[in-house]
């Protein structure tokens, strides 16, 4: 049984009981965190409204949720993930998430909103989950409802197994440590991951820079994420802390160059929000950032590093990582010709430096 709750109510459920939802998820990610979740609900404009759509087993047990916004533009309702699109991912969370007969109970939801004249828009759908391939695969009675789209996906296995890569990409990856193990002779390079709030914060102030003055008076290449040093972010990381998210950064001479911004779940780590200093640009901060933070996540004992959407431009840059290669799907409830996607709905991505 599908019902839905809006507003306070959907607000109490996920304060009361979405932590438990997400502990028995076995494959959500911490896109789907309270924390992460309840960080981005509390920066809803008032014209926004919370609303998480539970499917209930027959003692009214929650089996699994999905937590969603809807709000007004102009004079049409318009229903999205919540977190989006600053969410990679986006799924619903349960213990029965992957369900077909729950998944299709969500999709039938979905499809109800766009049949109501609702524009509905899931991004981010890893592909091989349920609810993306009930969207895919809807019926006659909607053909034409969904346009859906797919964006690659990087994840990279830990630790790092140069002697697998190719002869060329190890002549790549030789080339720049050569190059940082030169720099290390001559200045101090210097290599951190936060551990607490107050270095997660301070080190997050000086990536919100980074990508300021990296793209300043041009606008970002499509699908780039709301500018970090937006409000709502260290808000956000107020409500995660130390143990969901850490920032690792690389310095020169105590000068940091390059930054990137990561969640956790278990052994998994998620690139969020990467930066580098453009002065810095043609020693490749990002690599020397990528190489030590993989390192350091092996010795914590962490097994992958989510390297997130790859836009057309990065395919290259994370390649050279042997990543496996996954799609996430976005389902948009008419023909694109009809859509007007407001910028904020852009899909986040890592910059490849």
């Amino acid at each position: 049984m599908l019902r839905v709750l809006e507003g306070a109510a959907a607000g109490a459920f996920m304060a009361s009981s979405w932590a438990d939802l997400y502990r028995r998820d076995s494959q959500a990610t911490p896109y789907q965190s309270p924390s992460w979740l309840t960080g981005w609900a509390h920066q809803l404009p008032p014209t926004s409204r919370l609303v998480v759509a539970l499917c209930e087993g027959p003692a009214r047990q929650v089996l699994a949720a999905v937590p969603l916004v809807r709000d007004r533009a102009g004079t049409r309702l318009r229903t999205v993930a919540l977190s989006a699109p600053m969410g990679e991912y986006v799924r619903a969370v349960g213990p029965a998430a992957e369900d077909p007969q729950v998944a299709e109970a969500f999709a039938g939801y979905l499809e109800g909103l766009a049949s109501d004249g609702q524009h509905v828009e899931m991004a981010g759908l890893p592909a091989d989950s349920a609810l993306a391939g009930h969207l895919r695969s809807s019926g006659p009675a909607s053909a034409g409802r969904w346009h859906t789209s797919v964006t690659d996906c990087a994840e990279i296995s830990l630790p790092l197994a140069y002697e697998e890569m190719s002869r060329s990409t190890r002549r790549d990856h030789k080339r720049r440590q050569r190059a940082w193990d030169e720099l290390a002779q001559r200045r101090k390079v210097t290599y951190q991951r936060t551990r607490d709030s107050d270095e997660l914060f301070t080190a997050y102030a000086v990536l919100a820079r980074l990508h300021a003055r990296r793209w300043a008076g041009h606008a970002p290449p499509a699908g780039s994420p709301h500018a970090p040093g937006a409000p709502h972010w260290p808000a956000v990381l107020e409500c995660c802390g130390a143990n969901v998210a850490f920032v690792a950064t690389l310095a020169v001479d105590d000068e940091i160059v390059a930054a990137q911004l990561c969640l956790t779940r278990h052994r998994r780590a998620y690139s969020v929000v990467p930066a580098i200093d453009p002065l810095h640009k043609d020693s490749a901060p990002g690599h020397a950032l990528l190489r030590h933070l993989a390192q350091d996540l092996s010795r914590a004992g962490y097994e992958y590093l989510d390297l997130g959407r790859t836009v057309p431009g990065q395919h290259a840059y994370k390649d050279q990582y042997r990543p496996r290669w996954s799609k996430t799907v976005s389902a948009v409830s008419a023909p694109m010709a009809c859509l007007e996607v407001p910028d904020e709905l852009a899909r986040p991505t890592a910059e490849p430096v």
